[in-house]
């Protein structure tokens, strides 16, 4: 079984991501005989759809998990949903800014992910990993990502489905204007196998 990772680089004040840390961490390991895959994704509205197709298309995976950055959670937070809408305030790494469009006028007002995320809360809160389900991925580039996920793996009956994780406390202590929640990266990677492992 092959599971395929998506992350996300620095963005905006954000000078480190967790995600891309993490998921350099899981990158060709395996996870209870489940193969690990990492791409991390450019922080652009231009690129994000187009690379998410093209590495779906070649690994063909059984589940591929979008992680990103969601600073001012206290918690590992599984989306219920992607919202067929971009809009933001601050600019991608390309200094464009989502103008309140839908990402795509043919597609569905929302897609829900396939994994049972109700379960897998329970399941992290029970490792002693603070998890919750959240019903908005906001409109920036990790909605983005998760509405291109569910696109390309539901209709091919693979698992999809994205993960919210808080700032680490490296990136707190670095960005001095940042006064958010912070998780040790060790959780966070500890959360993201336990997903990968259970989903």
């Amino acid at each position: 079984m092959l599971a395929l990772l998506f992350g996300f680089g620095p963005f905006s004040k954000y000078s480190e991501n967790p995600s891309e840390i993490i998921l350099e961490r899981l990158n060709g390991k395996k996870i209870n005989g489940i193969e690990i895959r990492s791409i991390i994704l450019p922080v652009t509205y231009s690129r994000v759809k187009r690379i998410i197709k093209e590495e779906i298309t070649r690994y063909k995976p059984d589940l591929v998990l979008g992680i990103g950055l969601a600073a001012g959670r206290n918690k590992i937070t599984l989306e219920k949903i992607a919202i067929n809408y971009e809009f933001s305030k601050i600019p991608d790494n390309l200094g464009k800014k989502g103008k309140g469009k839908k990402i795509d006028p043919k597609g569905p007002d929302g897609i829900f992910t396939n994994i049972d995320i109700e379960n897998l809360v329970k399941i992290l809160n029970s490792n002693n990993i603070p998890a919750d389900i959240s019903l908005s991925a906001g409109s920036y580039i990790c909605n983005l990502a998760m509405y291109f996920i569910l696109q390309n793996t539901l209709k091919s009956g693979i698992k999809g489905g994205f993960v919210h994780i808080p700032c680490h406390r490296e990136l707190v202590a670095k960005v001095q204007d940042i006064n958010c929640p912070f998780m040790e990266l060790d959780s966070m990677q500890k959360a993201i196998e336990i997903i990968i492992s259970y989903s």
